[in-house]
């Protein structure tokens, strides 16, 4: 039989704030120097939402950085096409190992700058089956450029559920409880990332004006929900079929980006045109624009499995057992098994607080000359929200809100 590695991932979001880092190691945090020539691609980003709300029937919220760093760590492991799949899927081709990994150091580094007046966390772990022998190697690499804690763990203990699941509390301020409810039997090793943020928006919503309105359900039901409005003059784009604001935090580096499908259009739609070029094309066309924005306020708890959606994207030798190859973690055989991913997300009239794990197991088996007029938009209907690092253009966190509950 094969044994089992879990690579959980823990990632805190406000829709596109980031966070104050927290990550076990000197040397992953050990320079205050702005990391230079940072590439980070949105492809993977676009891609693994695209396939996460393929159907977006109920509220999906994912953090492609928190899924993209567990999958970077257990990257190290991989080899033949297993590797070659992983690097298509998370856009490494044409990098060397040490390419990837100084990149995603390069960019923990630069979000670690951060203006503090946002709250971002950033930490990453290895918990160890003390009954198995890891290619040093592949945890050194971990340790270094991740930051990694390694703890080394008796997995038939039924404490061990405890250790990594309080682990995951912690570096997600409780948001995230627990990310998984057993050990399998055959479980060597999990790889676990966290991620936190609470940011303030550098304008906020004036509670006083905040009102109840119908919100028009994707199967053309209503509800009520508590509308947020701001008149004010914001970065605004209007695309083929939606609108879209950017409303950045205090530390003004990080901003929620809300896209707004036209009523004749919808939200399925707009997500089948979300590619990174045209992600990238439309971060280039926000103005500052004088207009009315009404937006609900919600908080989402989400919880999914991702093995399904990454075959998809296009890594399915990763998840079998005769095709499997991550000889460069442990010299038997291994292979992911499942994907576990976990998100909560809290947007009011102050700001944002937001976080998300992931659990991968594996197993051995200018102003316009004429002025134009203020623009609306009401986010009476299902839309899509995302965080972004504008200094990097890293994707944090994205996610459909279609049904959105009451925040506190």
């Amino acid at each position: 039989m094969r044994s089992i590695l879990y690579g959980s991932t823990a990632a805190a979001l406000s829709l596109m704030s980031m966070f104050v880092v927290a990550c076990a190691s000197s040397d992953h945090s050990e320079s205050n120097e702005e990391p230079m020539n940072i590439k980070v691609s949105e492809k993977f980003a676009t891609n693994f939402f695209k396939l996460a709300a393929k159907k977006p029937d109920s509220n999906i919220v994912v953090s492609p950085y928190s899924v993209s760093t567990a999958l970077s760590m257990a990257y190290n492991g991989a080899g033949s096409k297993t590797k070659t799949e992983m690097q298509n899927v998370l856009d490494y081709t044409g990098l060397s190992d040490e390419a990837v990994n100084q990149q995603n150091l390069s960019l923990y580094k630069s979000l670690m700058q951060v203006n503090p007046s946002s709250e971002l966390t950033v930490a990453n772990a290895m918990f160890a089956n003390k009954n198995f022998e890891f290619v040093k190697a592949f945890m050194d690499s971990n340790q270094k450029y991740y930051g990694a804690k390694l703890e080394t763990l008796d997995f038939a203990d039924l404490s061990t559920v405890n250790k990594i699941n309080n682990w995951v509390k912690d570096n997600t301020k409780s948001k995230i409880p627990s990310i998984l409810d057993k050990v399998a039997p055959d479980a060597i090793l999990y790889l676990v990332n966290a991620v936190y943020f609470k940011g303030v928006w550098l304008d906020e919503f004036k509670k006083d004006e905040t009102q109840p309105v119908d919100f028009k359900l994707s199967n053309g039901s209503k509800k009520t929900v508590e509308m947020m409005n701001r008149s004010a003059k914001m970065s605004y784009f209007a695309g083929n079929n939606f609108q879209a604001v950017m409303l950045p935090y205090k530390d003004k580096r990080l901003q929620m980006c809300i896209f707004l499908p036209d009523k004749k259009s919808n939200i399925t739609a707009f997500i089948n045109s979300l590619t990174s070029e045209s992600w990238s094309e439309w971060r280039e066309q926000f103005r500052k624009e004088e207009g009315h924005l009404g937006l609900p306020r919600f908080k989402v708890e989400y919880k999914t499995e991702l093995s399904e959606v990454l075959k998809a994207a296009g890594m399915p030798c990763a998840f079998e057992d005769n095709c499997a190859d991550f000889k460069k973690m442990i010299e038997q055989n291994a292979m992911i098994s499942r994907v576990l991913h976990k998100t909560y997300l809290e947007v009011n009239e102050k700001g944002t607080e937001a976080a998300a794990a992931t659990a991968i197991e594996m197993s051995v088996t200018s102003a316009p000359m004429n002025p134009k007029p203020p623009f609306e938009m009401i986010c009476d209907r299902p839309f899509v929200v995302a965080i972004r690092d504008e200094k990097t253009n890293a994707i944090l966190f994205v996610g459909a809100i279609v049904d959105p509950p009451a925040a506190d």
